[in-house]
Order: structure tokens, then C-alpha cells, then sequence
């Protein structure tokens, strides 16, 4: 648990981070004029020097000038086209065929095809909570662990916006971790598929939120005291919501 809690705090520090605006100079000039980049030189010069895009350099008189502020760097929402991806992302699966949640924590590294599909190889791992066993018994003191490898498809639907619908679908393989209480466990194939919406920042970084399904199978055996063992051949069907950012 230690470690979910540890990787929760680093994508909340990430997602703090993509809020995070830069910072430029603007200058306001009384004829109406307005000019964005750097300041290299203040007021008191008797001169005021502001550098912007293109490293063009436009000097004007102290009384030309109505104000001088800071303001967030306007940075153009270009579509990616092509080039390395990655999406860190944290989930919830809940809802099924009983009441056992689990939570996700993934990474995924791919390359961007075109502005509308990413395909990448993605894993993870995943605790699930108390997963229901043959005879009707639950496990509380058991946490199930499961290694997820699989392919990742995704993409946005209006690239160009800072606002965009997006889609996602996975399939794989999830290895079960053996937990000390169990003879035997072992995971299956897993797939899963869902929509939500992504809010791009600058240089191709974006937040996004997500729903879908999940699909996972999940054996294990299980030893009794009459030297009988329980064995339970689970299909975990979810609810997932996921958050997270790429670029």
C-alpha cells in the first residue's frame, strides 16, 4: 500500500505541475499596442526593451509606454504528429459481480502515428481487494496483486482543440502475484475499453479523465484445513475510471 501511496502523491505532483502557467512580460503601449516576450531593460533606463518571439528587439520611450505586466505565456495548441508517447495514469475499478474494488496504477510508452492514434506497450500493477473465493469465504487479511502487460491503443478526437474527446483500448495478459496464503494463483488474458476527455497544455502535455470497461481473469487455489483446496476461476468485470497525464 506503501507504494500507492507513493505513486498517488507523484501524479498529483505532476498534475500540480501541468497547472502550473508560464510566466511573460507584457507591454502596453498608449497607442493601443501590445507586445509579449521579455523585458531586458526597466523603466527607470528611462527606456523600456522588450525582446519577442523571433529574438526581435523593440525599444520605446519610458512616456510611450501605459503599463507594464506579467500574464501567462500563450503557447499554440498544435496537435502532435509524431514521436515518442507516454501516459501515467491512476485507476479505480469497481461494480461486477461482487463487491471486490480494485485500484490500478499504469504507464504506457508509445509512438504517435498521427494526431489521431498512439499505439504504445503499457504495464502496471494492480491490487484487488478481497476477491470472492468457491466456497463463499473472503480473505480480508489478502490483497491479490496482478502485473498487467498489454497493447495500448489511444487517441484524440479533435486534436486541435484544447478540449478534446478521447478514446483508449487495451489487451493483454495479467500475471498474479502468489499471495502467502494461497498454493497457487495465476491471472489471464485482460482487455479493456473506454472514452473521456483530455485538457492539453503547452508542449503536447495534457490531463485527462476517463471511463470505461475492464475485463480480467483471475485463478487461484487455496488451501483448507481439512487438507481440502478451494480453487476459483474468477472473470473480474469493472467499471474503470481513470485519470492521469500524457505527452
Amino acid at each position: 500500500m506503501r507504494l500507492v501511496f507513493v505513486l498517488f502523491f507523484l501524479l498529483l505532483a505532476c498534475l500540480c505541475a501541468f497547472a502550473q502557467k508560464k510566466m511573460q512580460d507584457v507591454v502596453y503601449l498608449k497607442n493601443g499596442s501590445v507586445l509579449r516576450g521579455q523585458l531586458v531593460n526597466g523603466q527607470n533606463t528611462g527606456k523600456v526593451a522588450i525582446q519577442i518571439i523571433g529574438n526581435n528587439l523593440f525599444v520605446f520611450d519610458a512616456a510611450e509606454v501605459d503599463k507594464i505586466t506579467q500574464e501567462p505565456k500563450r503557447t499554440p495548441l498544435d496537435p502532435k504528429k509524431r514521436g515518442f508517447a507516454n501516459t501515467t495514469e491512476l485507476g479505480l475499478f469497481a461494480g461486477g459481480g461482487n463487491s471486490s474494488p480494485a485500484l490500478s496504477l499504469t504507464t504506457v510508452n508509445g509512438y504517435t502515428v498521427n494526431p489521431y492514434a498512439t499505439a504504445g506497450i503499457g504495464t502496471g500493477i494492480q491490487f484487488w481487494w478481497d476477491l470472492y473465493q468457491a466456497n463463499g469465504w473472503y480473505y480480508y487479511s489478502n490483497t491479490t496483486k496482478i502485473i498487467p502487460m498489454f497493447a495500448d491503443v489511444r487517441g484524440d478526437l479533435l486534436p486541435g482543440n484544447r478540449i478534446t474527446p478521447l478514446y483508449y483500448a487495451r489487451v493483454g495478459y495479467g500475471f498474479a502475484i502468489t499471495p502467502d496464503e494461497a498454493d497457487n494463483t495465476r491471472g489471464g488474458v485482460m482487455f479493456s475499453a473506454g472514452a473521456g476527455f483530455k485538457i492539453r497544455g503547452a508542449e503536447n502535455l495534457g490531463w485527462f479523465l476517463a471511463i470505461g470497461y475492464h475485463y480480467q481473469k483471475n485463478y487461484s487455489e487455496y488451501p483448507v484445513w481439512d487438507g481440502t483446496v478451494i480453487k476459483t476461476d474468477l472473470r473480474l468485470r469493472r467499471i474503470a475510471l481513470q485519470t492521469g497525464i500524457s505527452f
